[in-house]
């Protein structure tokens, strides 16, 4: 009893532990990250602030104007080629803002890219390059790499071994789902990571929650501690940081001081909705332009040298347009006579007095956009009063910087979206509000409150994440009272943009080749397709297995399917020259596993038993399952294999990422997404770069004939696009027929004995004459296992048929038919390992049928059984880790 009591005390310490650690993980991730956000916030200020005061110094100076122009290139050009010097040498995996990546990961792709992505070398390299780049006055932000950045600390801290083998024991179900465990990890990291870049916790959980696929209540409360934990360690540092002063190079462009009271004119919702409309479309074009941009730039940046050479290109334009955009700036009265301050406000700023303005106490409101650093440019946008910037400087500035805004993103720096957006939609809720007060539709205070929201409206049309955007840009500005008008808005642009094309993520997954699940999901409910219509067929020209199998196949198999990352696994089929007979489906075998038994083998092995490999599927489907389902449990549940199986087990096929990818973008995409990439690289590479835009037959100018053509019928389609009802096929019953997997057969023979199962109702009846059981023909001549057809009838089949001799075989002979009375087992088969044995009696309603022993030393008796006489048979199969049980039994309706 002690020794009872001490065993299960053991067995719950290691969960326990497990869970201790886990905490301590959580913990750990949460400080690591915060401290790494805020050192990156420490350095980008510092070198924001020594960037600023250099070209202050430049601009102000009364020099030769091209000598400042030269001076001012050639300060953000070393910055530049820094940035991509530093990923070069330490890690070309930290390009990109990182979140498409983290974005795929979360849904189970599996991809080379992912070697380099979560190591410590492409952590250092994000954190430096990005605080270059920022730097450096390209058109980008510095929030997407700390996502990335706080993913790749998750990663390291939960790779140390008794960690990983914990994880392994958690997911249990290894080839058929992904390391959830591992990738939670990695949506925790991006919460904090969201979190110490936009101070924002709860925005930051629900970001990760709105990325990921796989969602739960385990996974909301660890990430919500995670992110409490980062706030709290961040908003100390900065109180230590500050008491000691060393904090004051943070008002340089970061967005950590922002505090802002907004009005809430409930009665200007009109306004407000046609913002989000034009928001939202401008940020779909936005996708549409970037994603023309990274096709035309895949042509040429095939090398290294080359991609450097274009961030050098692309640093240099921008410094040109920049430089001599404020000549077209318009001067601004002053409201203070000091020298730095000239707008009243909280953020201090330079306006540049006197920069090509030639009146005293003047500013030129096109330098201070244009020269000062993002964070000061935010915060200008959202709290400059009414005419602080003139209409055409804004339009002039907007312009430009969306379009150097699409051109940037996706070069070989480590970009991120939130910053501009923020900037080109304030400036576009700015110039919305000074039509509006032109019009005396609008008060003078609200321009800062339509600047907020034209940032939303652009983000929710670039990004297509409403619930994550609006809790961020809440917590950001501390406005709670903004949170309907931010829902609202993003609401309208998300359906704006969705009327379009996909978000800008979901774009640079399919530019990276990412196999990401759900690109279409919601457009599957008004198609009619089922696992039988995308499920890879077994129709023995696949990659199926046989439970034994030579060592050649073996070898051939993994060598011709090179992207399998698992086979299933089925028994010998009962009659091999039949074409379409299969065989009962085992389980999935990975490729690592078959290697394995390749090398413990060999190549030349006769038969090698695939058993000790093989792993029980934890679902299975039918094959009338409808695509949406189909959806469910891959994302919820992380399913990467479903088998698709009948009612007595033939494998009919197997539904993969791959099948849902294919049928996703085949079908269901309505942009045609895959199409259009395709068509667009191949007109580049015939050198048709501006007509590969296709501007007079794209999605958009398709759309806005259709809307102004018939106005009416494009109303009443997004109206009822979702409202229709999507037609499920019937039940699916047993014995239905091959063509029609969802009705009942109208000749089923029911039986109204009494006191009979229901189950044996609704088998038909037989021939006369019931045939006995045949034996399978053997694997290479000399391996075979037994298998038979039983007949059920009024008298059952006489025998099951006999288990054949075995070099290594796995099976028994087959179980006798049931009936009235039920047949005999077959004998079973002489086998080198305890698997024979003798055959299952048939289920007779009134007389049971015998099991014969098999003969052999080695054979055992664990099937030398009768059947019951209630017409059930006990099945005592071992379990599939430790061998397989008698041969298949194929019973004919």
């Amino acid at each position: 009893m002690a020794n009872a009591i001490q065993l299960h005390a053991k067995r719950l310490q290691i969960p326990r532990l497990y869970t201790l650690l886990r905490w301590l993980f959580l913990v750990i991730i949460a400080i690591s990250t915060a401290l790494v956000g805020f050192f990156q916030s420490m350095l980008v200020s510092s070198l924001y602030g020594l960037r600023s005061q250099f070209i202050f110094s430049i601009v102000l100076l009364n020099e030769n104007v091209f000598l400042k122009f030269l001076q001012y290139t050639a300060f953000n050009l070393l910055l530049a080629f820094l940035c991509c010097f530093f990923m070069w040498i330490i890690s070309p995996a930290a390009s990109g803002s990182g979140i498409p990546d983290v974005k795929a990961y979360l849904n189970g792709v599996e991809s080379p890219i992912f070697k380099n992505f979560f190591t410590i070398k492409t952590f250092i390299a994000k954190v430096i390059s990005s605080a270059l780049a920022v730097s450096s006055s390209l058109v980008m932000g510095k929030e997407g790499p700390m996502l990335h950045a706080g993913s790749i600390l998750a990663v390291v801290m939960g790779s140390n071994k008794w960690m990983q083998q914990q994880m392994e024991v958690a997911a249990h179900w290894g080839t058929y789902t992904y390391n959830k465990e591992q990738r939670d990890l990695v949506a925790i990291g991006a919460a904090c990571g969201v979190t110490t870049a936009f101070k924002a916790p709860v925005g930051g959980v629900l970001f990760a929650m709105e990325m990921s696929t796989r969602w739960g209540k385990e996974i909301m409360w660890r990430c919500f501690l995670a992110c409490a934990i980062t706030i709290v360690v961040v908003r100390e540092a900065v109180n230590i940081c500050s008491t000691h002063g060393h904090c004051k190079s943070l008002q340089w462009g970061s967005l950590i001081w922002f505090q802002l009271k907004f009005p809430t004119p409930y009665e200007q919702v009109w306004a407000i909705i046609l913002l989000a409309v034009v928001g939202g479309y401008l940020g779909c074009l936005y996708i549409s332009f970037n994603t023309w941009v990274c096709v035309v730039r895949k042509k040429w940046t095939k090398f290294m040298w080359a991609r450097i050479a274009e961030v050098c290109a692309i640093s240099v334009a921008t410094s040109i347009l920049f430089f001599f955009m404020p000549v077209a700036g318009r001067c601004r009265s002053c409201d203070s006579k000091s020298d730095d301050v000239c707008l009243s406000g909280g953020a201090e700023f330079k306006t540049f007095q006197g920069f090509h303005c030639h009146t005293d106490h003047h500013y030129n409101d096109l330098a201070t956009l244009v020269f000062n650093p993002q964070g000061y440019v935010t915060q200008a946008l959202f709290q400059g009063h009414s005419g602080t910037f003139s209409f055409t400087s804004m339009l002039l500035y907007g312009v430009i910087y969306w379009l150097m805004a699409g051109i940037t993103y996706g070069a070989f720096i480590p970009s991120g979206l939130f910053t501009p957006s923020l900037i080109f939609g304030g400036l576009l809720g700015r110039m919305w509000a000074e039509a509006l007060v032109a019009i005396h539709v609008a008060n003078v205070n609200t321009v800062g409150f339509y600047a907020l929201l034209g940032a939303a409206s652009f983000l929710g049309g670039l990004m297509r994440m409403s619930a994550a955007q609006a809790l961020i840009l809440m917590e950001m500005t501390q406005s709670p009272a903004m949170l309907p008008f931010l829902m609202l808005v993003l609401v309208i642009s998300k359906n704006v943009g969705d009327c379009f094309n996909y978000g800008v993520f979901e774009h640079q997954m399919m530019l990276k080749n990412l196999a990401f699940v759900g690109l279409a999901e919601n457009n599957s409910k008004k198609f009619h397709i089922n696992a039988s219509d995308i499920m890879k067929r077994n129709d023995g020209k696949g990659d199926t297995l046989y439970i034994v199998e030579p060592g050649c196949v073996l070898a051939e198999a993994l060598d011709t399917f090179r992207d399998s990352a698992a086979f299933p696994v089925t028994t010998l089929p009962p009659d091999l020259e039949d074409k379409t007979s299969k065989g009962n489906f085992v389980g999935m075998i990975s490729r690592r596993n078959v290697a394995l038994l390749i090398d413990e083998e060999g190549v030349d092995a006769p038969a090698i038993d695939l058993t000790p490999k093989v792993e029980v599927a934890p679902i299975l489907i039918p094959p009338n399952m409808p695509l949406p389902f189909i959806y469910r449990i891959v994302n919820a549940e992380g399913f990467n294999y479903v088998p698709v199986i009948r009612w007595n087990g033939p494998l009919e096929g197997i539904v993969s990422r791959a099948e849902l990818v294919d049928v996703q973008n085949a079908q269901l995409d309505q942009f045609h997404l895959k199409e259009q990439l395709e068509k667009m690289a191949h007109e580049i590479d015939q050198g048709k770069i501006i007509g590969s835009m296709h501007l007079d037959n794209n999605i958009h100018a398709q759309a806005f004939k259709h809307i102004f053509t018939n106005p009416v019928a494009a109303v009443r389609e997004v109206l009822d696009k979702d409202d229709k009802p999507m037609q499920v096929a019937d039940t699916y019953y047993l014995a239905a027929d091959d063509k029609s997997y969802s009705s009942r057969p109208s000749d089923v023979a029911r039986s109204h004995t009494s006191g009979q199962d229901a189950s044996l109702r609704l088998r038909s009846r037989p021939p006369q004459d019931a045939p006995a059981g045949r034996t399978s023909t053997s694997i290479n001549g000399d391996t075979s296992v037994g298998a038979s057809y039983s007949v059920h009838g009024p008298e059952g089949s006489r025998r099951g048929g006999d288990g054949d001799a075995l070099s290594r075989g796995v099976a028994g002979a087959a179980a006798g038919g049931g009936g009235a009375v039920g047949g005999e087992g077959g004998v079973g088969a002489l086998t080198d390992i305890e698997m024979g044995g003798g055959g299952v009696g048939g289920a007779g309603a009134d007389v049971s049928g015998a099991g014969a022993q098999g003969p052999g030393p080695l054979c055992g008796t664990r099937n030398n059984r009768a059947g019951d006489g209630d017409g059930s048979v006990e099945d005592e199969r071992t379990p599939l880790t430790g061998g397989v049980a008698s041969s298949s039994v194929k019973s004919v309706t």
